[in-house]
């Protein structure tokens, strides 16, 4: 005997059975319940009734408004208009030509321009265009008293709307007469 054996084992350990013998002697060790695929007969007498008890009801929390206003959008209630093409200021014929001439550079094929877009191809910063937004120059944005009212996630402007957006930066209305 060498040292840190045990004393009491005297000979080698009988080979433990592996694989589908090893598993059929552990389910008979145990008693297992388990079914194989040809014990269906024996597996309906086993099943044994089930009690379903229905959940006590729910009775729903009213959140907080500081919650509601945190995830989503305010819908603003106040009266708003839109404004149109006869709301907009008297521009001079050359500003219309020189904003027509810079509106046939742009692609044919983009029919949306976006804040990036606009200061893409002409340069002007967003802060700039909402500038021009919120003064009432540019037709089909909706109005709150003097703010303007989101009208998706993106703002997006087509030719109509960058032409008058482009006329407001780069020229002045003309003066009515008093």
């Amino acid at each position: 005997m060498t040292a840190g054996e045990n004393p009491n084992v005297t000979g080698l350990r009988a080979k433990t059975p592996t694989g589908a013998r090893a598993r059929d002697a552990d389910q008979k060790r145990a008693g297992s319940r388990q079914l194989s695929l040809f014990e269906l007969g024996t597996a309906e007498a086993i099943v044994a009734p089930v009690e379903v008890k229905t959940p006590p009801p729910v009775k729903p929390v009213a959140a907080k408004p500081a919650l509601i206003r945190a995830g989503a959008r305010l819908i603003d209630e106040r009266p708003s208009r839109v404004l149109c093409a006869d709301d907009m200021p008297a521009y001079s014929d050359d500003a219309h030509e020189s904003v027509a001439a810079a509106l046939e550079a742009l692609p044919r094929a983009q029919l949306w321009f976006t804040y990036k877009d606009i200061q893409f191809f002409f340069g002007v910063s967003r802060a700039t265009v909402a500038r021009r937004l919120r003064e009432g120059l540019v037709p089909g944005v909706r109005m709150a008293g003097s703010s303007v009212v989101e009208d998706a996630p993106v703002r997006r402007f087509d030719r109509g709307q960058l032409k008058w957006l482009l006329l407001a930066l780069r020229h002045r209305p003309r003066q009515q007469a008093r």
